[in-house]
């Protein structure tokens, strides 16, 4: 059996705290969810910009930690160990080239006092007095003496010049590596530089990212609200365009009508001509009224009527009559009419109909003709390019031995390639790339390590330049500056400002990406496509001074 444990007074706080925090955190995310959910039930697919934005932040975040990578690379450190070695290497025989020299000038030094040791006996030699044969002999033993002495002295002299001249150089050659490990720590220093700026402009990426998104259901809600405003002036202003347009041709048609009606001309012959129109009317219209008053008569005889109104009202009667019988005969002319119209148009559809399907057959004649000889010649150029492709494999099937061969040659492990392939581990089209690979790596090292060999035995002065197997680089290496190796990016809050400004009102549609690239090469020549390059500290909007506010409170 367990014993249990009781808790005190403090351990039942701590626990109460503890469930209090994860109320309040599980509380907030709730929270947030519910508010991510009702923007995502109210804005449907209207946050698109804030995730591109966010895809840009992603890119550059890749692209910081890319530049970081290739910072601190092998490659690097391998470059430095060797400028290391080789600096300890030069140290190591400085001294012991000065530790020589220090022997040379004492041995030199003992030297001089045996000669000036000589010098006095020769002197106390010469004092005394000898015969002249023994100081024959004696300035004989002694010019030997000094003959050997100034030889040692001469070889000594060129020994010590040698060394002196090699000393020279071995110090231009190190103050020309102190000076390029200089540069080296120089632009090791502007790359951490560098690095911290990334850094810092992160953490002002992922803080205007949080601000963002703080503040993009108020930004989305007037972006909408300007939408349809602007949408519905738009409508209405269209609507009194067209109603102002209408009464414009209205008033120029009739102000044309009146200026036309209005004019009146006065001609002598015209009036003449009127006048006696006139008069001719005039007697028209008195034989027409004798001659009506006899109708009268006639019709009064005729009908047996003296009233007008009753010989109207029955005239009128007939008339109405005789008008039905008009109308109806009318109808049936026009109908008629209209029947022999479709018939004729329907001859002249049928005509019609035969010359499309004629021309339509001898299309479908020609085209087949046309199909056929393509036929033919897709036939001949397969047939072709069969026998190209039986002679590229076979090139590529000779080219894949080979890369085996050298794949043996070369013993390379094939352990990382079995995990992928398995118990196939033979050369073919689609894992040749993966065998090149660690082909590549082994050739690299294998080269790596002759050249580092054969430069060791030419220090050594085993070997000459010429007979290197990998002839030694003289160009100097080139330095790229960080400004083309990363990129200055853009400031998130000017492009926000510009896609949140950008009110368009007609309907949207997603660009291809021959439209995309079509409208970045037009942005890139736009005024002003520059100002956007830079950080959120350098940034003239009044939102970057509230961020840096809040970044050192």
């Amino acid at each position: 059996m367990k014993k249990t444990v009781e808790l005190t007074e403090e351990d039942k706080f701590d626990l109460a705290l503890q469930a209090e925090q994860d109320v309040r955190r599980l509380e907030r995310t709730y929270t947030i969810l519910e508010r991510n959910r009702a923007q995502f039930a109210f804005s449907g697919g209207k946050i698109a910009k804030q995730r591109k934005v966010l895809d840009i932040f992603r890119n550059e975040q890749r692209n910081i930690l890319t530049d970081l990578h290739v910072a601190t690379a092998g490659g690097r450190k391998f470059k430095d160990e060797k400028l290391f070695r080789q600096l300890k290497g030069l140290l190591r025989e400085y001294d012991e080239y000065c530790s020589e020299i220090k022997k040379l000038k004492a041995f030199l030094n003992e030297i001089d006092g045996q000669i000036q040791i000589v010098k006095k006996s020769v002197m106390e030699l010469q004092a005394e007095q000898i015969t002249d044969y023994n100081y024959q002999q004696r300035v004989m033993k002694s010019e030997n003496t000094l003959q050997t002495l100034e030889n040692k002295l001469e070889m000594q002299t060129k020994k010590f010049c040698a060394i002196s001249s090699e000393n020279n150089k071995l110090r231009e050659e190190i103050n020309h590596l102190l000076i390029e490990r200089m540069e080296f720590n120089k632009i090791w220093d502007t790359l951490i530089s560098n690095l911290c700026r990334g850094k810092k402009f992160m953490l002002d990426l992922i803080e205007q990212a949080t601000i963002a998104y703080d503040q993009r259901e108020e930004w989305v809600s007037k972006l909408q609200s300007l939408r349809t405003k602007a949408h519905n002036d738009l409508l209405s202003h269209i609507q009194e365009m067209r109603e102002l347009q209408r009464r414009r041709d209205h008033c120029v048609k009739l102000q044309e009508f009146l200026a036309v009606r209005g004019q009146k001309r006065i001609m002598k012959d015209l009036e003449e001509k009127q006048l006696k129109k006139r008069l001719e009317n005039k007697q028209k219209m008195e034989a027409k009224l004798e001659k009506y008053l006899q109708i009268m008569i006639a019709i009064k005889e005729f009908t047996g009527q003296d009233l007008i109104q009753t010989i109207a009202h029955e005239f009128l009667v007939q008339e109405e009559e005789n008008f039905a019988m008009f109308k109806y005969i009318n109808h049936m002319n026009k109908d008629l009419e209209e029947m022999s119209d479709n018939l004729g148009c329907l001859h002249l559809e049928i005509e019609e109909q035969k010359a499309v399907h004629d021309a339509w057959r001898n299309q479908q004649n020609e085209k087949l003709e046309g199909v056929k000889n393509r036929f033919e010649e897709a036939k001949n150029e397969t047939e072709e390019k069969k026998v190209e492709l039986d002679k590229v494999e076979k090139k590529l099937a000779v080219i894949m031995k080979g890369i085996d061969q050298l794949f043996k040659l070369f013993r390379c492990n094939k352990d990382p390639l079995v995990q992928l392939l398995g118990h196939n581990d033979t050369i073919n089209y689609y894992n040749v790339l993966l065998y090149l690979e660690i082909l590549e790596q082994n050739i690299q090292k294998a080269l790596v390590t002759v050249y580092q060999k054969e430069m060791g035995l030419l220090k050594k002065k085993k070997i000459r330049h010429d007979q290197l197997t990998i002839p030694e680089m003289t160009a100097a290496p080139v330095i790229e500056p960080i400004e083309k190796i990363a990129v200055t990016n853009p400031c998130p809050l000017c492009l926000e400002h510009e896609l949140v400004n950008d009110v368009i009102d007609k309907l949207q549609f997603a660009c291809d990406k021959k439209m995309t690239q079509e409208k970045l090469e037009k942005r890139k020549d736009l005024e002003g496509a520059q100002d956007k390059l830079h950080n959120v500290s350098a940034c003239h909007l009044p939102k970057s001074r509230e961020i840096i506010q809040k970044r050192y409170q």
